[in-house]
């Protein structure tokens, strides 16, 4: 994708489309109208006047002066949020592209909106533009719907008094989505391609390209650190696991490291606890846990952020192979607790024990994991919200701040001792499950709460939230890379 940024001057610019977000309120849309008419030169028929109205979510596209403009509604100023302008933004984005557009011009709206910066005004709108196109097409051929037939330019139009503080911005927001685009892929990559092995190819790359440092644990040394948790879920495979542990010092020397931690099953079918079969092939997005955290860490490296980060990985299979571990095993942790195994679907969580008890450690400052973990989140919040329990108020009250300012909203759930003790076992230290089908998420947060001490810890189930069945503004279809933008803006805001 070419991106540039230009002034006003519509007769140096060149684009197939021209896109314009309006308020609703007479005046504000009567400058708009003027505003066009000031800088082609021509009267703005008076047809397309008493058609468009700039409600919200109202789309006109029409010529004017010899090209096709894109007018876009925000509805009444005053009502307008951030969400509204990215919504509006990508719905324009997306008809420039139907319409079979490949290069646009987007007229930023840099004015004020009640309780925003200016930065997230530029960058909202930037971010909405690239996210609202993504398409996984990699694999189609001889179809209208490929690469050469998408838009590969966006110009960026801001007044040039404006234009460098305007072009800072821009580049932060391209950034973050292109990391959210880079988790999306790994998500949606089908899982005959994208196994362990080639998840820590591509962390590997990523960090030879943006700067993080990667190493990489593969089954000998997983077996030598009696990583017994992850080895369980992956004995049934023939592809082996892998755990690989990204660094990234961007912060003072000696002080304290985020550590971030991602379920990355790369195909789950359940093991011997075997899933029905309808809906199956979704379970390749099973690790979007994982690319959550390569793309956050894409973005942190890329930004330069201020910060000491730590991401940690468990990539493997869950498969009902000759040797999978079964329901009734008992196996033991890194740390050295015993497990009772009485679901091998309930695998994301003894992926994620490992890793958090690793991640402790690097004496973090906190541990934030994410996880498609259960399918009650998705009972309880749908793809709306995602959920979250914590075991420290201060974390949880920046994860929620970030989650409102980016738009992937958590809603907390407790952590109390009467859900702990539903995963108490009676051979073992703990069991992978709770009492029947009673809160699940919270019993299944709370087993990986077990494995991290004392440390401030936040859990984040996305199995609403992480993969989307239908296409959203400027969410799509399938993996939707939730996590990269929120966890980058709580690190952004912690510098």
């Amino acid at each position: 994708m070419k991106i540039t940024t230009k002034g006003l001057n519509l007769e140096r610019i060149k684009a197939d489309a021209y896109l314009l977000a309006c308020f609703e309120d007479k005046k504000l849309l009567e400058e708009s109208f003027n505003f066009l008419e000031t800088n082609t030169g021509k009267p703005v028929d008076g047809l397309i006047k008493d058609d468009f109205k700039g409600k919200n979510s109202q789309l006109k596209s029409f010529y004017h002066a010899g090209r096709r403009f894109i007018l876009t509604g925000l509805g009444k100023r005053k009502l307008c949020t951030l969400e509204i302008l990215r919504c509006s933004t990508a719905r324009a984005m997306k008809a420039a592209d139907s319409n079979g557009n490949k290069s646009v011009a987007l007229f930023l709206y840099d004015g004020e909106l009640i309780d925003y910066s200016f930065e997230e005004i530029i960058t909202g709108q930037v971010e909405a533009s690239l996210l609202s196109l993504y398409k996984f097409n990699k694999y189609i051929h001889n179809k209208k719907d490929t690469p050469k037939d998408q838009i590969n330019e966006i110009i960026f139009l801001t007044s040039q008094a404006k234009k460098r503080n305007v072009e800072k911005h821009i580049n932060t927001a391209v950034i973050i989505a292109e990391s959210n685009i880079n988790a999306r892929d790994l998500g949606n990559e089908p899982s005959n391609i994208a196994t362990p092995q080639y998840v820590a190819g591509v962390i590997n790359s990523y960090g030879k390209k943006y700067g993080f440092n990667v190493k990489t644990f593969d089954k000998k040394a997983l077996v030598k650190m009696k990583m017994g948790c992850l080895l369980a879920v992956a004995q049934g495979s023939a592809n082996e696991p892998r755990m690989v542990v990204m660094t990234y010092n961007g912060g003072k020397k000696g002080q304290k490291p985020y550590a971030i931690v991602g379920k990355g099953v790369t195909f789950d079918t359940g093991g011997i606890s075997i899933k029905p079969s309808q809906g199956m092939e979704s379970m390749k997005m099973d690790m979007n846990g994982a690319a959550a955290v390569i793309g956050t860490m894409n973005a942190v490296a890329r930004l330069k952020l201020k910060v000491n980060l730590i991401g940690i990985v468990g990539l493997t299979e869950n498969m009902p192979g000759g040797s999978a571990y079964k329901p009734g095993d008992i196996i033991t942790s890194y740390d050295g607790k015993t497990v009772e195994v009485l679901n091998t679907d309930a695998e994301g969580r003894l992926v994620l024990a490992d890793c958090v008890s690793y991640a402790t450690e690097f004496k973090p400052k906190c541990i934030i994991d994410l996880a498609t973990l259960t399918g009650a989140a998705l009972i309880a919040l749908g793809h709306t919200s995602t959920a979250l329990i914590s075991n420290n108020d201060e974390l949880s009250e920046k994860l929620i701040k970030a989650g409102n300012d980016t738009f992937e909203r958590l809603w907390r759930l407790p952590d109390w001792d009467d859900y702990d003790r539903l995963i108490d076992s009676e051979v073992a230290d703990v069991a992978n499950i709770g009492q029947g089908r009673l809160a699940g998420t919270i019993t299944g947060a709370l087993f990986i709460k077990r494995f991290v001490k004392d440390y401030p810890w936040a859990h984040l189930d996305i199995a609403g939230t992480g993969m989307s069945p239908k296409a959203g503004d400027y969410v799509p279809k399938f993996s939707t890379g939730v996590g990269v933008r929120l966890l980058t803006r709580m690190f952004k805001d912690s510098q």
